[in-house]
């Protein structure tokens, strides 16, 4: 038996092996706390260039003191259910961390509608106006985000094709560094090292941050843009409504004698007094020539557009086009251009150039209205001509082309080559959006003119930049018409119709080395190994190009910008269409206290409230993330939006699904289970509740989880959470499925009738909807004359052609459908 003195000294030997134990411990820590802030201080923050960071124990990372940037994030355990995954689950699962710094430098380029009209901005200029026009402005950290509204700029979506979307929130913030990445075709951009471009990986575009990118590596850029057509009409009237001095002359009953006399009537009295103009009227200012009350916007009109970009400029009472002496063919095009509007050109030969006069004030204001620049640094492309029918644009760009264009034909190394030069970068910029629309790709440079002295006349030439433009395939100058059926002999295809290499397929080349092959070889793959992502990538609006050169420099002013595509988290911008991942904010679920320790004024605060802040601080962070179950759902929120924003999802199906992913976390279902696993059933049931049906296969693909999984999942909260939903209804999937066939809606209204017919017999029961509604659809296209392949329809619904074809035959012999193939 252990007597009281044994006891003592057994309790007494505990402790000081406890004591001895608990010192060391502390020295091991200490030292590993010193070589982790020695590797801290050779941090430098590459938004702002600071040395200042802090080590934040609550959300496991390091960040910038200065303008909070995450530098480095993931470094340890947050809770014991952590512990459960291995590195790389721990790793999907980590949260994205403070808000991060994606942005654009100031001077980047980018396409724009705003109340119908196109047109193509600096992106620092256009969110400067935004947010200083705002009336709340939102500051996380360094950011300074601004709700929206009214713009669109161009994105991609789920099939790979461009079209413009809205623009939800803008943001700007300081920057010290920006990289500039250069592109085959000199086509260049500049944005932070935190931003993200796309490429492409296992035949799917993927972003990509740029600092993690290295020479060599292929991007993803525009191909083709929307071409947006509208037929327009010029009227005058509206034109020049607010000038004194107009007359208007048509024939009308007078009320007033002298206006009869005269001819003519003061547009203001018209106007007054609501009389009607006919379309056969023509105005004037004061004496000056009229002019048809109507402009026609036809070919001619816009070659004339074309030419004066090129070649002219106007003051407050002409408009005058400058050519060369030898360009006669284009001075009569303009010379009979404006006779046939009633009015005089005055030509002046100049021996070596010839010069066009057009005196009238109307089409002064015309040009002044439609925003057309004068001088050759300050020109742009009229907004007018992003909206301009193919044929028009074309027209334009063959005015301009023969103003300020060559064409090089070397027939020796069958090389040609369509250029343009000037001296305004913009110009340049909007010409290649421009040519985009036409799915035209071109290439830019620069070059810079040192001062000099012209001989003949001794006047000196100052230092300049000029801009050039350069189109080398082939078959975009015959596009355009400046050459017929020219061929290149033994060489490559042309880059826009080449994509990335998929290595899995390297048997197919005979397991030569090749980064990219020709879209036609990689059709015949995709079609022979049945590989939709490949062929999705093939018939995409995308060109893949390889990285030049990627350097650092300075920002524009100072500042680097962004903006927010809702469902699509990308957009169009820079020279030559780099495709850009955009920002995506916490969508203002959440308040962070700002750990400078400053003012709103940027001044340095007292010892008593940065004590105070950081009480509030820590007691924000334990509210925020108490425990491990609102860490989970922060995460899983996060992860639902992602989803639901790849799928297209609308808002309602989204809360639908957040609040089945609460119940499941509040009923302790997730223990054991994975966030993303999870997440996505309760989005596959949210869609079935709010009949979007999306199927098992498409959630899968968005949300990167086994389909298998997803559907135990579903079935488990399902009977956990007693949600109970009908078997989804084959109807639901047709207005999706339509829409994306390009079917009228008769093709539609037809194929859902016939589904309920089928549901009347009990056809539908036991059977996957979106086979039957594939099959209705087809059927229906068949019978109305707006024929779709099985292999289209299949393609759209996710299904096989022989899932199509079985569920057609049933439903032809038990509807009594008589279909003619």
């Amino acid at each position: 038996m252990t007597t009281k003195q044994e006891l003592k000294e057994k309790i007494t030997t505990e402790n000081k092996e406890s004591e001895k134990y608990i010192k060391t411990t502390n020295e091991k820590i200490k030292s590993d706390k010193n070589v982790i802030l020695e590797k801290e201080e050779e941090l430098i923050c590459p938004i702002c260039g600071s040395t200042n960071i802090i080590r934040d124990y609550e959300r496991a990372e390091i960040v910038c003191e200065n303008c909070g940037c995450v530098l480095q994030q993931n470094l340890f355990d947050v809770g014991p259910e952590w512990r459960a995954f291995d590195h790389e689950q721990r790793v999907k699962r980590s949260r994205v961390g403070a808000p991060m710094t994606y942005s654009v430098d100031y001077s980047e380029p980018i396409i724009i509608r705003e109340n119908g009209e196109i047109k193509v901005v600096k992106i620092g200029e256009l969110i400067d106006k935004i947010i200083e026009n705002a009336e709340n402005v939102r500051r996380e950290g360094i950011l300074e985000i601004s709700k929206c509204k009214g713009i669109e700029v161009i994105a991609f979506d789920n099939n790979y094709k461009f079209k413009f979307m809205p623009v939800s929130e803008v943001s700007r913030h300081p920057v010290n560094e920006i990289f500039e990445i250069i592109v085959e075709g000199n086509k260049k951009v500049k944005v932070t090292g935190s931003h993200s471009v796309f490429t492409i990986k296992n035949n799917e575009v993927v972003p990509i941050r740029v600092d993690e990118l290295k020479v060599g590596d292929i991007l993803v850029l525009a191909k083709e843009l929307p071409n947006v057509e509208e037929n327009i009409e010029i009227n005058l009237v509206e034109i020049v409504k607010d000038l004194e001095n107009i007359y208007v002359q048509f024939d009308y009953p007078y009320e007033n004698k002298d206006w009869r006399r005269r001819k003519s009537t003061p547009l203001k009295y018209i106007l007054e007094n609501n009389i009607p103009i006919p379309d056969n009227a023509t105005i004037r200012c004061g004496s000056g020539k009229s002019l048809p009350i109507k402009i026609k916007v036809d070919e001619r009109f816009a070659k004339i557009l074309g030419y004066f970009i090129a070649e002219g400029h106007y003051d407050d009472r002409k408009i005058v086009f400058s050519f060369r002496a030898h360009e006669k063919e284009y001075i009569e095009e303009v010379v009979d251009y404006f006779k046939s509007l009633n009015l005089n050109p005055i030509v002046y030969n100049k021996g070596s150039s010839v010069q066009i006069e057009i005196n009238s004030k109307i089409l002064v204001e015309l040009f002044k209205k439609l925003n057309i620049k004068s001088g050759a640094k300050n020109k742009r492309i009229p907004p007018i001509v992003f909206k301009f029918p193919a044929n028009l644009k074309k027209a334009f760009l063959i005015g301009y082309f023969n103003g300020d264009g060559n064409l090089y034909i070397n027939e020796k190394y069958s090389t040609v080559q369509l250029r343009a030069v000037s001296a305004s970068k913009e110009l340049i910029e909007d010409l290649a959006f421009l040519l985009l629309q036409l799915g035209i790709n071109a290439n830019y440079g620069e070059e810079f003119i040192k001062g000099h002295i012209i001989e003949k006349t001794g006047q000196y030439v100052k230092d300049s930049h000029s801009y050039i433009l350069t189109i080398t395939n082939p078959e975009y100058i015959k596009k355009l018409g400046y050459i017929d059926d020219y061929q290149k002999e033994n060489k490559k295809p042309p880059i826009s119709n080449l994509i990335p290499a998929p290595d899995e397929y390297k048997k197919e080349w005979k397991f030569r080395s090749r980064d990219k092959i020709g879209r036609d070889l990689a059709l015949k793959i995709a079609k022979k190994y049945n590989d939709r992502k490949l062929e999705k990538l093939i018939n995409s609006d995308f060109i893949f190009l390889k990285i030049k050169e990627i350097n650092k420099t300075k920002p524009t002013n100072g500042y680097a910008y962004d903006l927010t595509v809702p469902n699509a988290e990308n957009f169009v911008a820079g020279f030559g269409g780099f495709v850009l991942h955009n920002t995506i904010h916490d969508k203002g679920l959440s308040t962070v206290i700002d750990w400078r320790n400053k003012d709103s004024y940027g001044k340095d605060i007292s010892a008593n409230k940065r004590a105070q802040l950081y009480r509030l601080r820590k007691w924000q962070r334990r509210i925020r993330v108490s425990d491990a179950s609102e860490r989970n759902l922060a995460f899983a929120l996060s992860e639902l939006d992602r989803i639901a924003s790849k799928l297209g999802l609308p808002r309602n199906v989204r809360e639908n699904a957040a609040v089945l992913y609460r119940g499941a976390v509040e009923k302790g279902l997730i223990r054991g289970r994975s966030i993303e696993g999870v997440a996505a059933a309760a989005l596959y049931a949210a869609c079935r509740r709010c009949r979007v049906p999306r199927t098992l296969d498409e959630i899968s693909e968005a949300s990167r989880v086994d389909r298998k999984e997803i559907g135990r999942t579903y079935r488990f909260l399902s009977r956990e959470l007693g949600i109970k939903l009908a078997p989804t209804n084959p109807i639901d999937y047709v207005p999706r499925f339509a829409s994306e066939l390009g079917l009228p809606g008769e093709v539609e209204s037809k194929a859902i009738a016939i589904l309920q017919k089928a549901a009347e017999k009990g056809l539908t029961s036991g059977r996957g909807p979106t086979g039957v509604a594939a099959a209705a659809i087809y059927i229906a296209s068949v019978l109305l004359g707006n024929r779709r392949t099985q292999r289209d329809v299949a393609e759209v619904a996710g299904v096989t052609e022989v899932t199509i074809r079985n569920r057609y035959k049933e439903l032809t012999e038990h509807l009594d459908i008589d279909v003619t193939l």
